[in-house]
């Protein structure tokens, strides 16, 4: 079942307040699963409130109005504002921890010169222990402005749309200088370029003019008049790069680079190369494919070849170590300004329902 939560307060202390008030408990819980999170796989304790400070400091300079937003959510839930920017720059800080972590995500964007709207659909892979840590927030703005996002308690924005043509999903990356600093969150990246955006090449701009720390895809989808685009923007300390769909239209992007350059600093592939199966899979069942729309892809997307590194993935239920699972399906319509969040892998939103 998809918890939605719509703002009714539109200044950005006001409405983090409300959050805060709103979902103290889960903000808590957040922030205690990814402390967990960073000491174990960092092998002892770890400054939270250190990093989460720096983590601060970015984002005033990159958004002050998420900032503010974080301070009211601190306010509203009784927790330390620091932990919250700690958890929204959680990419950041497993970085900086040099933490090996498979990548996750995979999504799918088909763009059709005949529609109005790129079709896509992105599986959003985490940790099974977040499966209850996730929600889809719905925040209006004074001047009309909407954003949808599906993200975490306490983290400002993720995957995404905004109601004047924008889209965004998001796939992890892993480069060889990641994490040698406290950039600017990428999840505060995604959800101020839906918040102030309008245009693509205003939203890739910014995007390129961010100074990023750790590596992520930002796959932007764009509408306008008719016309439609899918860029995924490939974000790492030297970047970024930009991959655009092939020529039958689809574009793949799971987590590994694409970018030629970029890939030459990329370590994921030589330790998790589900990352390149993903990518062959989804790439073999739908490209030269004129029939694609958010069934066909999600059809696509129900394979379990490579088990826990399958694009729709399950925990082995004979391992207690930290495995990921496929907890949110998600197709984002851009034209219309709305996403669809399943909970669950596609093959909970496919015909055959197989496991």
């Amino acid at each position: 079942m998809t918890y939605t939560f719509r703002s009714t307060v539109t200044d950005p202390h006001g409405r983090g307040r409300e959050f805060g008030e709103c979902h103290a408990a889960q903000i808590r819980a957040s922030v205690e699963a990814y402390r967990g999170l960073f000491q174990r796989t960092a092998g002892g304790a770890v400054d939270l409130l250190q990093l989460g400070s720096e983590a601060l400091a970015q984002i005033a300079a990159f958004a002050a109005p998420l900032h503010t937003e974080i301070l009211g959510m601190a306010e509203g839930s009784g927790v330390d504002a620091r932990e919250i920017g700690a958890i929204n720059a959680r990419t950041e800080i497993l970085a900086f921890l040099s933490v090996k972590l498979r990548g996750e995500c995979s999504t799918v964007a088909f763009v059709d010169p005949a529609l109005p709207a790129p079709i896509t659909v992105q599986t959003w892979d985490w940790y099974s222990q977040f499966a209850s840590q996730w929600l889809v927030w719905e925040i209006p703005h004074a001047d009309g402005r909407f954003t949808t996002t599906v993200t975490e308690y306490g983290i400002v924005g993720k995957i995404g749309v905004n109601n004047r043509g924008l889209g965004v999903h998001f796939n992890i990356l892993h480069h060889a200088l990641d994490g040698q600093r406290m950039g600017v969150p990428v999840h505060v990246a995604a959800r101020w370029m839906l918040d102030s955006q309008r245009d693509i090449n205003d939203a890739l701009q910014l995007l390129a003019g961010a100074d990023f720390s750790a590596s992520s895809s930002l796959t932007v989808l764009a509408s306008k008049a008719g016309e439609a685009a899918a860029i995924s923007v490939e974000i790492y300390p030297e970047g970024p790069a930009f991959v655009f769909p092939g020529a039958d239209g689809l574009l793949v992007h799971t987590n590994h680079f694409l970018d030629a350059r970029a890939a030459r600093g990329d370590t994921e592939w030589g330790v998790y190369p589900d990352t390149l199966l993903r990518h062959h899979v989804l790439t073999r069942r739908l490209q030269n494919r004129r029939d694609l729309n958010v069934a066909a892809i999600t059809e696509a997307m129900n394979s379990h070849l490579g088990s826990t590194g399958a694009v729709c993935c399950h925990p082995d239920p004979n391992s207690s170590a930290d495995q990921y699972q496929t907890l949110v399906t998600v197709a984002i319509d851009v034209a219309a300004g709305t996403l669809n969040a399943l909970a669950g892998g596609p093959c909970a939103h496919t015909a055959q329902h197989s496991h």
